[in-house]
């Protein structure tokens, strides 16, 4: 951090990062992650979360907006940055994760209907945002002369990652929606294969970027974590289908076969998963014993494919009924709160501090 930066609205706002919203994702998916737990806690605590996680949405898109009309130099600056670019689509997804938790706990805040009609609404903003932001991202992307194998990180797999999470809410919503069902599957449908593809093609540059150089830099070892999301989100979006093409005769699919191969689906991208958590983990202490992990904004990717990883996990032991996915799912909802609670506590001081707004680029 420059020693000459001080933190005032006006240089908080200038130097404000995009990736600031993945706190928000990894405080949103909780309430989702606890919801598969049947004990008196959890709508209290999934309250708290949500309310929580409302707050800081608020509070984030005041410098989030005025630095597009304020500093839109830094803005440009930022989409053209290989790295801080892919963190744009952070604030569209939030809303999809509200849609999500609306839908989950429908009568919490409002009633049944308005909690559908407007996680609807939030899920069409959500989703037109993001592929908006997938294309100006894109555009810069494919277009930049300066990208080098050592900018590929994890952090890339977000765009994938906000296709992916377009279905898992709306196969939900169309079955509450009968009359923009078609319009709802489609578009989720259509998310799906890009969100699948773009893993597949991106996570295959970002592969061979380890295996033929070395680690990024400490500040974005949290970012490994982000691989677990994609195969996570995969599984839950599986299990979304079991529930509306079981119930409703749409594109003249058997129910039968559907029920089948995702319960089969869901158990592999499930162990694809779990798998990455394990290696995310080793190379995690990896940083930390043999190079260094000092704090960065970058942690909050500890959170959020936790998260996914605690939802895909919950979702497998209801397919399966295995006692050791029942084990594996718990674990997965405490290691989940407990690195959420630790990057809570690191970001507080680095908002008290102010160090956490200097500029990184």
């Amino acid at each position: 951090m420059s020693e000459s930066f001080q933190a005032t609205p006006a240089t908080i706002t200038e130097h404000f990062s995009p990736a600031w919203f993945a706190a928000i994702m990894g405080t949103a998916v909780i309430p989702l992650a606890i919801s598969f737990i049947d004990a008196a806690w959890v709508t209290p605590l999934a309250t708290f979360f949500i309310l929580l996680s409302v707050v800081l949405f608020v509070l984030l898109m005041i410098p989030w907006t005025i630095k597009f009309f304020a500093y839109p130099a830094n803005i440009r600056k930022d989409l053209n940055h290989p790295v801080a670019a892919n963190f744009f689509p952070t604030m569209p997804i939030t809303l999809i994760l509200f849609a999500l938790n609306l839908k989950k706990y429908p009568t919490l805040f409002f009633s049944q209907e308005i909690s559908l009609q407007l996680g609807y609404y939030l899920w069409l903003i959500g989703t037109t945002g993001i592929y908006i932001m997938g294309f100006i991202i894109l555009i810069h992307i494919f277009r930049h002369q300066e990208i080098k194998l050592q900018h590929a990180n994890f952090g890339w797999y977000i765009p994938p990652v906000s296709k992916l999470l377009i279905p898992v809410s709306g196969y939900e919503l169309a079955a509450h929606f009968p009359d923009r069902a078609e319009f709802i599957i489609a578009v989720s449908t259509a998310s799906f294969g890009i969100g699948l593809f773009l893993f597949i093609f991106v996570g295959a540059a970002v592969y061979h970027r380890y295996i033929y150089h070395e680690l990024p830099m400490s500040r974005f070892a949290a970012t490994f974590f982000i691989g677990i999301a994609p195969p996570a989100i995969i599984a839950v979006i599986l299990f979304k289908i079991i529930h509306l093409f079981s119930d409703h005769s749409y594109m003249n699919l058997d129910p039968t076969v559907i029920v089948t191969l995702c319960n089969f689906g869901i158990m592999m991208t499930w162990g694809f998963a779990a798998w990455w958590h394990i290696m995310a983990v080793i190379v995690t202490c990896y940083y930390l014993t043999r190079i260094e992990l000092p704090y960065a904004l970058s942690w909050w990717a500890f959170t959020f494919p936790s998260g996914a990883l605690a939802v895909a996990s919950g979702i497998a032991w209801q397919v399966s009924g295995f006692a050791i996915m029942e084990i594996f799912y718990y674990y997965s909802v405490t290691f989940l709160l407990l690195v959420w609670g630790l990057v809570l506590v690191r970001t507080t001081k680095g908002v008290l501090s102010g160090k956490i707004f200097a500029p990184t680029h």
